[in-house]
């Protein structure tokens, strides 16, 4: 029988679950033709959203493209990368496609490769170096006038990483070209989001105020505990409301956390015989954590030894951070050192501050880090 959970990938129906007024939201804006900025953490479900929106879409007849900048190095890999999904997404005779591309694109000679399957992709070479800026423009401009009847969304994922790539000068490029753009709308990701917001909200930033902000928080926890129990009973198995409220609580109502342990629950159940109970529920996590174990054991080696006695005393105490009597009690040394600790720990999203509070990013370290090193 196969799990009713999935993890650590994009998930499609029927394990996506809710969020409809988070896709009905984005399908009105996007037809609307405004451009989005959409931000959360990591493993919140933003690309499975995202998914969902382009299917949704695409059934309307609309065009989607999807760009992760976690794949670009280079403008000449963005160039790559745009072009071959644009011709992915293009309707019509490949050949004809082919025509078209090179037509309309200077210094690009695109090329059709059919592997063993019989399967057609696209190839893409660049004739000069230095690369041309107007052979970015023309591909920037490929949604507009490939078929210009059609309209557009063009999706970049994990957008922030763009400042990596010769600063300013790329993101101003982008912003020259598109927004004179017509069919095209424009949703622009990422999960570090201080570094994005920076990107739209700071007046010096090519990209400032160009689209709408929209945080992705968590799924709602009725919805949630609801999906749970649905997924178990469709595989015979009941869990309690008390039980996947535990799940939630463990996970942080984290998306991909909350069925990355429910997936173990399950697993260990049919393995056992027995129903989802306490018991299982402690194995589960365990095993969760032995999977997560070399990862999070490479972060924490990555930490001064400041910041791993600051996330220590975290994991077990958030009251009153910078305190003298939370220091003594935790022998964390003086304030000052905690500060710039927690400012780094910050930048590197594995400390977030809610509410007033600091709490971990990720709940599954803080277990780590309790069960195996505090």
């Amino acid at each position: 029988m196969q799990n009713p959970f999935q993890y650590g990938r994009v998930v499609g129906d029927p394990y996506f679950t809710d969020r409809e007024s988070e896709l009905a939201e984005l399908i009105t804006e996007v037809e609307n033709r405004h451009n989005l900025v959409l931000y959360s953490p990591r493993r919140y479900g933003k690309t499975s959203l995202l998914m969902k929106l382009a299917a949704d879409l695409e059934k309307k007849g609309m065009g989607v493209i999807f760009v992760d900048f976690m794949q670009v190095t280079s403008r000449e890999s963005f160039i790559r990368l745009y072009t071959c999904e644009i011709f992915r997404k293009t309707a019509g005779r490949p050949k004809t496609i082919l025509k078209k591309l090179a037509s309309l694109v200077s210094g690009l000679r695109p090329a059709l490769e059919v592997d063993a399957l019989g399967n057609t992709s696209l190839s893409v070479h660049l004739d000069s170096a230095p690369l041309k800026s107007q052979t970015l423009e023309e591909v920037l401009n490929l949604s507009e006038k490939l078929d210009p009847k059609r309209k557009w969304l063009v999706i970049f994922d994990e957008f922030q990483e763009i400042l990596k790539l010769n600063g300013d000068a790329f993101t101003d490029s982008l912003r020259s070209v598109i927004q004179h753009h017509q069919q095209t709308s424009y949703i622009f990701c990422g999960s570090r989001y201080h570094l994005l917001l920076e990107l739209f909200n700071r007046p010096q930033k090519a990209f400032y105020r160009f689209g709408k902000i929209i945080p992705l928080g968590k799924i709602e926890p009725g919805k949630m505990i609801e999906y749970l129990i649905e997924r178990f009973g469709t595989t015979g198995q009941k869990l309690s409301q008390e039980l996947a409220e535990k799940i939630l609580k463990l996970a942080d109502n984290i998306p991909n956390y909350v069925q990355f342990i429910a997936a173990e629950l399950w697993q260990l159940s049919q393995l056992t015989g027995h129903e989802p109970n306490d018991t299982l529920l402690v194995q589960a996590l365990e095993a969760v954590l032995n999977n997560q174990s070399d990862y999070f054991l490479q972060v924490w080696s990555s930490l001064s030894i400041q910041q791993k006695k600051l996330l220590s005393a975290l994991s077990i105490d958030q009251s009153n951070l910078f305190s003298q009597d939370f220091h003594a009690k935790h022998k964390l040394g003086a304030i000052s050192s905690s500060q710039r600790a927690l400012q780094k720990l910050i930048s590197e999203q594995i400390i977030s501050k809610e509410n007033g509070d600091f709490c971990f990013g990720d709940p599954l370290f803080k277990l780590y880090i309790t069960s195996r090193m505090a």
